[in-house]
């Protein structure tokens, strides 16, 4: 079991097994986050054994479409999980990798893909970059700050 927890700890995640890969994703708001995420919906959340923080430690963020909402602690801030708000009942989406206690992040394949449209990562992989399937912003202005 793998446990995974903000900094403060009022946030906290009980995953049945370790990722086999975390997606860095490189668009305005998950390189400013700094995220690695992993998936657990896939295989209708039964590896995530502890579905929810207790309610009112996380606010959200509400991006674009309004598809997903970012969480972070209210407490000390971390970025947590993500979560689709427009299912019924929503659903935990991504779990910030990051997060998780004692796992070696050598054993977990890193998957890039440049939603940023820009090439450019923090992180290393192995693997080629995946191109992004949504399309590009459009080109920062003088005063544009992303």
């Amino acid at each position: 079991m793998i446990k995974a927890a903000c900094h403060c700890t009022a946030v906290r995640f009980e995953i049945a097994k370790a990722p086999d890969w975390v997606l860095d994703c490189n668009c305005t708001l998950c390189r400013r986050y700094g995220a690695l995420w992993s998936y657990y919906h896939r295989d209708g959340g039964q590896a995530l054994l502890v579905r929810k923080p207790d309610s009112g430690t996380t606010e959200t963020y509400l991006w674009l479409d309004e598809d997903l909402a970012f969480h972070r602690c209210r407490s000390c801030g971390c970025v947590t999980h993500t979560e689709a708000v427009k299912l019924d009942p929503p659903l935990i989406y991504e779990v910030n990798a990051r997060m998780m206690v004692g796992l070696d992040p050598s054993g977990v394949r890193v998957i890039q893909v440049d939603n940023g449209h820009t090439g450019h990562f923090w992180t290393r992989s192995d693997e080629p970059r995946r191109e992004s399937r949504h399309p590009p912003m459009p080109p920062p202005g003088p005063d544009d700050w992303r």
